[in-house]
């Protein structure tokens, strides 16, 4: 009788850690899924996301200075990239830049700086 008491109370024991864990799992993947923010850390195509890194390495591309003017925000669910008008003007500008100055790495930078207001 002693034995069985043991092996009930075993079985309800695992039940609970594996309810537990179920649990626990399934919290953290709608935490994971409500995550909304900018997934990429360079340039100016930016995708937005739950994968959202943790640092950025402080490598600077063309057109990271437009990123400032966009964000990423949950609408009616969905995670989506929201740009200003600022963003869509910088990003005319950097890639007016490129095409200009796609040989000349001086000329480019001293360009795309002035694309900022």
């Amino acid at each position: 009788m002693m034995k069985n008491k043991k092996l009930l109370y075993g079985i309800v024991i695992l039940f609970l850690i594996g309810l537990s864990l179920f649990i626990w799992n399934s919290y953290q993947i709608q935490v994971r899924e409500r995550k909304c923010g900018i997934e990429n850390c360079h340039g100016l195509d930016i995708t937005c996301g739950p994968n959202i890194p943790e640092v950025c390495d402080m490598m600077y591309m063309i057109g990271d200075n437009c990123r400032q003017y966009a964000s990423c925000q949950t609408i009616n669910g969905q995670c989506q990239l929201q740009k200003t008008m600022q963003f869509d003007a910088c990003k005319v500008c950097v890639e007016k830049c490129t095409e200009d100055f796609d040989d000349d790495s001086i000329g480019l930078s001293q360009c795309e700086s002035q694309c900022i207001e």
